[in-house]
């Protein structure tokens, strides 16, 4: 299932973040149109680089702050992988991911169900509020075998 287009998901952006009351300042719209054109799980340091196209002078600071900002409120998600660095989820549909063993490299992967049932004799999380669930898929990819 293809995500939205581009400007469809910069419209949902934009219209979010001034829901939420964020500050539409030059760099959020810079960075909202970037992560509206992204495709696949962009690191931090990507999304730097292709913000600094348009505005060179911007500090990586500024971009991790305005990521931290809409992981926040909602409108991003990360997807951490252990030795790796953090990857920004850009994908609001509920999806689950194929991780590559040998490339890295992550798909998204639709499931058609995921029954979750916790085993609470050997599970301590009596009182736990579950949100969200999220299967990681483990092998290599077709271009790796």
């Amino acid at each position: 299932m293809p995500l939205s287009p581009p400007a469809e998901r910069y419209a949902h952006l934009r219209e979010a973040c001034v829901r939420r009351g964020l500050r539409l300042t030059p760099q959020r719209e810079v960075l909202i149109r970037v992560l509206s054109e992204a495709m696949g799980h962009p690191t931090a340091d990507e999304l730097v680089r292709q913000v600094r196209e348009v505005l060179p002078t911007v500090s990586h600071a500024t971009v991790y702050r305005n990521l931290q900002e809409l992981v926040r409120e909602g409108l991003l998600r990360t997807l951490d992988m252990a030795g790796a660095a953090v990857q920004f989820e850009i994908n609001p549909d509920e999806h689950h991911h194929f991780v590559c063993r040998k490339c890295g490299q992550v798909w998204d992967v639709y499931l058609s169900a995921v029954d979750v049932r916790v085993n609470r004799r050997r599970t301590a999380i009596d009182g736990f509020r579950i949100d969200r669930r999220e299967v990681q898929l483990h092998g290599v990819c077709a271009a790796c075998q």
